[in-house]
């Protein structure tokens, strides 16, 4: 399991809602991170990654990497997504709007 170096919160642990440890290494898009985008869509990779997306993010953005924890802070609504099972994805229309939840195919387990 890939993580990032450990660093405090702001948060309490007790509040901690994943399984994963804290500083579980996640990918949030730029525009999510710096540029103020809510994050819309959540991907519990098959390989157990997360991925926090801006609505409307494509191939192309950009991503950081970040901790769990961080993203956590910066986003207590993802909380509730704690238990989405790995090869599942979270979508939402707005940041008070409510989660959708489906499985998803792994696009990198294709055959060509």
């Amino acid at each position: 399991m890939d993580t990032v170096e450990e660093h405090p919160h702001s948060f309490l642990p007790g509040a901690w809602p994943f399984s994963e440890p804290i500083n579980r290494l996640a990918y949030i898009s730029v525009r999510a991170l710096h540029g103020g985008d809510p994050v819309l869509q959540v991907f519990h990779d098959h390989d157990g990654d997360w991925q926090l997306l801006h609505g409307g993010a494509t191939d192309e953005d950009d991503c950081k990497i970040i901790c769990l924890g961080c993203a956590y802070e910066r986003d207590s609504s993802i909380g509730i997504l704690s238990g989405l099972p790995a090869g599942w994805a979270a979508y939402r229309e707005s940041p008070d709007g409510p989660w959708r939840c489906e499985p998803y195919e792994d696009d990198d387990s294709e055959e060509d």
